[in-house]
C-alpha cells in the first residue's frame, strides 16, 4: 500500500534535495541544523541518480503522477533487517524476493492515457495499456473484452464504485472537520503523522478517474 510506505519513509534523515524543494517554496521553510526532514523516494526514468527522486510526502499526496518507489524500500528498508534475522536459518530472502512474480501497475489519468508529449518522467507512464476498471485485467480496450461481454455488470461495478468512492471521501472530510474545526469542503490538513490523510489522497485519487470511468459507461 502506497499510502503505509509513504507513513514509513516520512521519517527520513535530513536530505539536501528535499531541503531545497522546501525552500524553493518558502524560504521560511528552511530547516535548522540536525532537524530531520520527511522526505520520499519516488519511481523515475531509469538511469536518473537516486538523488534526483527525492520528493517531499505532500509532493507524492499531491500528484498523482508520483509513485512510491516500492521496489527501494523493499530491497533497501524492509529485506536487510529481514535477512539478518532469517540468515539464522539459513534463509536466503532477496533470492525469495527475486523469485517472485511481478505485477506492472500502469499509471493513468482520470481522462485515459496521455499523449508523448504530456507525460511526465516516470517509467510507469510509459505504458500504453490499461487496466480493466471491472476486473484490472490489462487491456487497450478501456473494458477489456470478457466484461464487455457483461455490459449489465460493467455498469453496476461502475456505479458502485463512484458511490463507494464518494461516501468514503465524505466521512473522511467529516473525521477532518471534526478535527480541524473547519467548515469548508476542503480541509486545508498537512499532518503527516495523520493516517486520515492519507486515506483521503488516496480516495481523492480514485475519484479523479470519475469522469474516465462515465465516459466508459458511455459506450454501455
Amino acid at each position: 500500500n502506497s499510502d503505509v510506505l509513504v507513513q514509513m519513509a516520512s521519517s527520513g534523515v535530513h536530505v539536501s534535495p528535499a531541503c531545497r524543494r522546501m525552500m524553493a517554496y518558502d524560504r521560511r521553510l528552511e530547516p535548522c541544523v540536525g532537524e530531520r526532514v520527511p522526505y520520499v523516494i519516488v519511481y523515475g526514468m531509469p538511469g536518473v541518480p537516486l538523488i534526483q527522486l527525492v520528493r517531499r510526502p505532500t509532493e507524492v499526496l499531491q500528484d498523482p503522477s508520483l509513485r512510491l518507489n516500492a521496489t527501494y524500500y523493499i530491497t533497501k528498508q524492509i529485506l536487510p533487517p529481514l535477512a539478518r534475522m532469517f540468515q539464522l536459518i539459513g534463509v536466503d530472502v532477496f533470492s525469495w524476493y527475486q523469485e517472485l512474480p511481478r505485477v506492472q501497475k500502469s499509471c493513468t489519468s482520470a481522462a485515459g492515457v496521455r499523449e508523448p508529449s504530456e507525460r511526465k518522467g516516470t517509467i510507469s507512464q510509459y505504458f500504453t495499456t490499461l487496466h480493466c476498471p471491472v476486473c484490472d485485467q490489462l487491456t487497450q480496450l478501456g473494458v477489456c473484452a470478457r466484461c464487455r461481454a457483461e455490459p449489465q455488470r460493467v455498469v453496476v461495478t461502475l456505479h458502485q464504485d463512484m458511490r463507494q468512492w464518494e461516501s468514503q471521501q465524505e466521512q473522511l472530510l467529516k473525521i477532518c472537520r471534526n478535527c480541524s474545526g473547519c467548515v469548508e469542503r476542503q480541509v486545508p490538513c498537512t499532518s503527516l503523522d495523520c493516517p486520515v490523510l492519507y486515506k483521503l489522497s488516496r480516495v481523492t485519487r480514485q475519484l479523479n478517474k470519475a469522469p474516465y470511468l462515465r465516459q466508459l459507461l458511455e459506450q454501455f
